[in-house]
């Protein structure tokens, strides 16, 4: 998502206050608006008058989906190491609440389905594809994380789909999930440690 909001800065440029703070939008709710304006290089008062002119929202919703998206192919198509998903789920967590919900309502939907296949696929003794091991693999891991960062209903999911994560995949895919549960097991940054955290890196890819 990192390398995405980057380009998306470069290709807006230091002169569109307006636009920049429209993207800003994706972490509204964890960035408040003065925030927002202060790295925009916006007044707060002349943000707020802009949110409320539909242009300027409809722009702010022009990025969620194009920022969903990215988050969503990003994780389809891509491997990353546990330490890579585990930053992921904190910058999942960051995200504004409408903004999460189009990203993980799809892939949650298409885990569950993902994990009823491989575990009808091993029932019946019949060869799984490795690409949807993997795929398995991205979609539970980042969720399992996400779930350690801010605890949900799907956590309850999560408990079940574990099981075939140990029994079928891990093995198939000749990993050790115990590497999984380590970092599961230990304590999570705090929310102020996280926020800071962002704030920085915003900070630099803005070049403030």
């Amino acid at each position: 998502m990192e390398k995405w909001l980057r380009k998306k800065i470069l290709e807006l440029g230091k002169d569109s206050a307006t636009d920049r703070a429209a993207l800003l939008h994706i972490f509204h709710g964890t960035l408040n608006l003065k925030e927002i304006s202060e790295r925009a290089g916006l007044s707060q008062e002349t943000l707020s008058s802009l949110r409320t002119q539909a242009p300027f929202m409809r722009l702010v919703d022009t990025f969620k989906k194009e920022c969903s998206r990215e988050f969503r192919e990003d994780l389809l198509i891509n491997d990353y190491s546990s330490e890579e998903y585990y930053s992921m789920a904190s910058d999942f967590t960051m995200l504004d609440e409408i903004l999460q919900m189009q990203i993980k309502v799809p892939l949650f939907t298409h885990l569950k389905d993902l994990s009823q296949y491989i575990k009808s696929k091993k029932t019946h003794g019949l060869k799984i594809d490795m690409s949807n091991l993997k795929l398995f693999r991205r979609l539970f891991t980042l969720f399992i994380f996400i779930e350690k960062y801010a605890p949900t209903l799907t956590s309850k999911a999560l408990s079940e789909i574990k099981q075939i994560a140990e029994e079928i995949v891990w093995p198939a895919l000749d990993m050790d999930i115990k590497e999984l549960d380590q970092r599961l097991s230990e304590p999570v940054a705090t929310w102020e440690k996280r926020l800071e955290e962002l704030r920085g890196r915003l900070d630099n890819l803005l070049n403030l």
